[in-house]
């Protein structure tokens, strides 16, 4: 049994961050965590996520498999809709689109949450986040935002893809361009649901890029709702939705209204729906790649290290369970730095078979035009018909096989 003392300050309690924690904390060390975490409280929003792979079997050993799927979201597949609201190209569960283990961010973070709560070793510290990081050889000595200091062993950085602690951990060569703007933007929330609602991610376009989906919810009472903004490239900005961002969300609110008002199907339900929803927030979507994932005693994980569509909660799931791992096989403090490397080596030809997007994406599934989208409706149509994707569904990248690592009480 080891009795090696660590202390380890989590940044983020989102999924990378408790993840971590929980392995951490099944490791032989005598280990205390602390997360904190920017917001008040738990978050209670977020999209429809899903999980594949070797994340379903790192949930598996945290015994919270039955859970996850016992949360699931009922989406019984994916329909692609015409003008008219009708669809004309549909998707089951497990084929393309919709996942067969779907559920709510908000679900997943619940779980992993109450997973953590319960393990004495494991606080977590709300409304504060970290100030600054000074390394030295045996510690890292850190100043939080409420003015409060500390000092710890090992620093990770889980605080998603807009991290504010990455750039106090890496390197500016390493941070350069590291943060890619994929030219969309997604407004999330819930709206009440009809009796008529089908189990389906339903998704509806028309030209500038412009979508409105909306997908089932465990609680029948509600509907998740996605709102879309996507620019004719990558990287390129829209200078009024930056703006209703910045300045808040009723703001961005009223931007919605404007874009969305004449777009047809069901704008009218979604914007009176969104007028009233308590859980709305609207993100950019984007990509972070990092040449280098770690500094000394400090490393980032999950989406602020790799922030990556589709595959994301695979990822955060997957790199905290592999730094956890590595980490369980230190012998002193000092060694700390060495397993932050390991951590790399091991995790970075898993990640680099998953990061890159498809081509074109996201703009190709969200036309500008009106022939740009008649030409992308007429090939989902083509492959929903013909199945043709199932000809190309061999071994997936997301799957590959988990490091072995001793744990306790697993």
């Amino acid at each position: 049994m080891s009795n090696l003392e660590l202390k380890v300050l989590v940044v983020g309690a989102g999924i990378a961050g408790p993840c971590l924690a929980y392995w951490l904390s099944r490791t032989r060390h005598d280990i205390s965590i602390t997360i904190v975490e920017r917001s008040p409280s738990p978050r209670v929003t977020g999209q429809s996520i899903d999980i594949h792979g070797p994340a379903i079997e790192i949930v598996k050993g945290m015994n919270l498999e039955e859970a996850i799927r016992s949360r699931h979201t009922t989406e019984e597949g994916t329909r692609i809709l015409k003008p008219s609201g009708k669809y004309f190209a549909q998707f089951n569960a497990g084929d393309a689109f919709t996942s067969s283990i779907e559920i709510l961010r908000a679900d997943l973070s619940e779980l992993f949450l109450k997973a953590t709560e319960s393990l004495g070793n494991i606080r977590y510290m709300y409304g504060d986040s970290v100030k600054s990081l000074e390394q030295t050889d045996r510690d890292v000595n850190v100043t939080f935002t409420s003015g409060s200091k500390d000092k710890f062993h090992l620093v990770v950085a889980a605080d998603g893809s807009t991290s504010k602690t990455r750039p106090l951990i890496l390197d500016e060569q390493v941070l350069k361009d590291s943060y890619n703007f994929l030219g969309q933007y997604i407004a999330f929330f819930s709206i009440p649901s009809r009796p008529d609602d089908p189990k389906h991610w339903q998704w509806y376009n028309i030209p500038k890029g412009l979508s409105i989906m909306l997908r089932p919810h465990r609680n029948p009472s509600t509907m998740g709702t996605y709102l879309c903004i996507t620019m004719p490239a990558r990287g390129k900005r829209d200078p009024a939705v930056e703006e209703a961002l910045e300045n808040g969300t009723e703001d961005t609110k009223r931007m919605l209204h404007n874009y969305f008002e004449n777009a047809g199907w069901e704008a009218k339900r979604v914007l009176e729906g969104m007028d009233d929803a308590e859980d709305f927030y609207m993100s950019r979507a984007a990509q972070v790649k990092l040449s280098k994932w770690t500094n000394g005693r400090a490393a980032v994980v999950g989406d602020a290290a790799f922030a990556t569509f589709g595959v994301g909660t695979d990822l955060a799931i997957e790199s905290a369970y592999v730094l956890a791992g590595e980490l369980s096989k230190i012998r002193s403090s000092n060694d700390i730095p060495q397993a932050l490397e390991r951590y790399e080596e091991v995790f970075r030809p898993i990640y680099a078979k998953m990061e890159d997007l498809p081509p074109g994406f996201p703009q190709i599934a969200f036309p500008q035009t009106a022939w740009g989208l008649r030409l992308r409706d007429s090939a989902l149509w083509f492959v929903s018909k013909t199945k043709i994707y199932k000809l190309f569904q061999g071994e997936s990248e997301t799957n590959w096989k988990l490091p072995c690592y001793d744990w306790v009480g697993i």
